[in-house]
């Protein structure tokens, strides 16, 4: 039996009782589509994920990745995966079908991703890459382009990568050093990048990097930068592959998870015969690359949302089935299984609560994105885009913290069992660990959120996001069971409101003490959110909670989980919103030798 468990139900549930995916159809770009087709796709996206990408796990935990004579080696399984995966067109299945897609709304991306990064992280990183590169080139490339590299990347004969980080420039992308030179129709490319996932495998016969670089000549700073498409092997006109292109793999980091994902590190012209073609247009580069980016904010999120999810139905297995223990209150003799002790059930009460909402969040945000690619120009359409704006930085910053946390309080369900390798917890907690460094790490995030996104256009996208929650309270603060929960969200979120103005204000007039608590800031945003989504369901869920029978417990349980968050949650969250505008200078003034 794998390892991969996921309750098939909840993910139903959010997709068809919450948010009415099958409402997407509705849409021009979906209307040859119905919701029983996306049902159908949900259904063979579990299949392929539990049979095909489950055993590659243990797979490549064991094999790892091999570094030998210059060549990077994964396990040979990897190879038919990666292949079948493109086969079955999960790397393009939202994409258009001019170019191998199967246009089916962008939303399903991130279901797919949810269930093929819980059966196989480590793997899964690769078509996902791939994904994301091909789909630059589809969207800012010349048609000639577009037509060489995106149908061979979609269907799984060649890989994708992005190239930005290097040696100095991390989350500084201006002091990027990787330069371009201009050689009749392409330009010859020289740099070093570093930390690149998937930057060089076996799995395909060629590995096409999306590269940021500064054309020669071209500002200091972001403003010169541009997007540059680099394949590892040359691809002549018609379509096949040349001659190596002068793209040499140096090392590959040894990680403390992840260890069948190869991050590597590339040096790109050393022999001054690397070429590459202008993606987009010049100085472009970071706008066209946010694309790219801000997709793998969301999947960071998602693997850290899936990752505890999986990790919390292993430990509710486990619970059910271990005995120890006699009951504290007497109600059964001898031994009981752990789950019957309080302790335990708070800890898989607290895990529900949190997985059931991060999946409410992501896919939300994920419908939300449909409405803002494919609604017509206007007010509508402009509202869920600055949703989305304003919710990625809490997508990627709390799903990938608390995704880390509750694998760890899986790991504590079992006890001494969790801390070892007979059960895939440690894995995924060492796994899970890389996400709050990935693509911007939190802290970065934060001040994105508590800043950028307070302000941008005028601050319509927090407007927007303030706009759905104030909605919500005001139409269910009066439900008769529930309604007293919400209230309690509302008087929350007042406050919440009034410190984001504050500190808007801060941003200003004293960034470094604004800077200091941004983090507890984007903390109090997101167990909002939070709050909101799973009260939510349990509206949703109230009707049929009411009936009797086990059938409907399900539903009992999602009002279960709200209540029990929000009222262990939001009085936490109150405190968090209070320590914001503190005055004390202690991190802005204590002195470095001091620490």
């Amino acid at each position: 039996m794998g390892h991969f468990k996921v309750n098939e139900k909840d993910i139903f549930f959010i997709l068809k009782d919450q948010l009415n995916y099958g409402s997407l159809c509705k849409l021009d770009r979906y209307r040859e589509l119905d919701e029983e087709t996306l049902d159908m796709l949900v259904n063979e996206a579990v299949k392929f994920a539990k049979g095909e990408l489950d055993p590659l796990q243990e797979i490549g935990e064991n094999w790892g990745v091999k570094f030998e004579n210059g060549e990077v080696l994964c396990p040979p399984e990897y190879r038919h995966a990666f292949r079948l995966y493109s086969e079955n067109g999960w790397t393009a299945a939202t994409r258009d079908p001019e170019y191998g897609g199967q246009g089916f709304p962008h939303m399903m991306r991130t279901v797919i991703n949810d269930l093929m990064f819980g059966a196989a992280q480590a793997f899964n990183i690769a078509p996902s890459l791939t994904h994301g590169a091909a789909h630059l080139i589809e969207s800012f490339a010349t048609e000639e382009l577009k037509e060489r590299f995106v149908p061979k990347m979609f269907g799984g004969e060649w890989a994708g990568t992005m190239a930005i980080t290097e040696p100095n420039a991390g989350s500084n992308l201006a002091a990027i050093k990787t330069t371009a030179f201009l050689e009749e129709d392409h330009f010859k490319i020289k740099g070093t990048k570093i930390f690149i996932s998937w930057g060089d495998h076996d799995l395909a016969e060629n590995i096409i990097h999306l590269l940021l670089a500064r054309i020669e000549g071209a500002p200091e700073g972001v403003k010169g930068i541009s997007l540059f498409i680099v394949p590892k092997i040359r691809v002549l006109p018609d379509g096949s592959l040349g001659d190596a292109n002068d793209v040499i793999c140096t090392g590959v980091e040894k990680k403390l998870g992840l260890h069948a994902s190869p991050t590597c590190a590339l040096n790109f012209g050393d022999n001054d015969g690397c070429i590459g073609y202008l993606c987009g247009g010049q100085s472009k580069g970071l706008v066209h690359m946010f694309q790219m980016m801000n997709g793998a904010r969301i999947n960071i999120g998602v693997s850290g949302m899936t990752l505890a999810s999986t990790a919390y139905q292993n430990a509710l297995a486990y619970t059910k089935e271990r005995i120890q223990g006699s009951d504290v209150a007497g109600r059964k003799p001898g031994d009981v299984p752990i789950i019957d002790h309080p302790d335990v059930r708070r800890m898989l009460l607290w895990m529900k609560a949190v997985v059931d909402g991060m999946r409410s969040m992501i896919y939300t945000a994920a419908f939300w994105s449909d409405l803002a690619l494919e609604l017509p120009d206007g007010e509508d359409k402009e509202h869920y885009e600055n949703l989305v704006d304003f919710m990625t930085p809490i997508v990627k910053a709390y799903c990938s913290d608390m995704g880390f946390r509750v694998c760890e309080t899986a790991i504590q369900c079992l006890g001494g069992y969790g801390f070892c390798k007979d059960y895939p917890l440690e894995q995924y907690l060492r796994d899970a660990k890389i996400m709050s460094l990935y693509e911007g790490t939190n802290g970065i995030q934060s001040m994105d959120l508590m800043g950028r996104k307070m302000t941008i256009r005028d601050g319509a996208a927090y407007a927007a996001y303030k706009a759905e929650i104030e909605r919500f309270c005001k139409k269910n603060q009066e439900h008769p069971e529930l309604g007293d929960r919400v209230r309690a969200l509302a008087g929350v979120v007042k406050r919440l409101w009034e410190t984001a103005e504050e500190m808007k204000g801060r941003m200003e007039t004293d960034p470094l003490q604004w800077a200091s608590y941004t983090y507890p800031g984007l903390m109090a945003f997101s167990e909002v959110t939070m709050a909101w989504r799973l009260l939510d369901m349990a509206l949703i869920a109230y009707e049929p909670a009411q009936k009797e029978g086990k059938k409907y417990d399900s539903y009992r349980g999602k009002i279960f989980q709200a209540t029990y968050f929000v009222d262990t949650t939001l009085p936490h969250t109150l405190a968090t919103i209070e320590t914001c505008l503190r005055q004390g200078r202690e991190i802005v003034e204590i002195p470095d030798i001091a620490f």
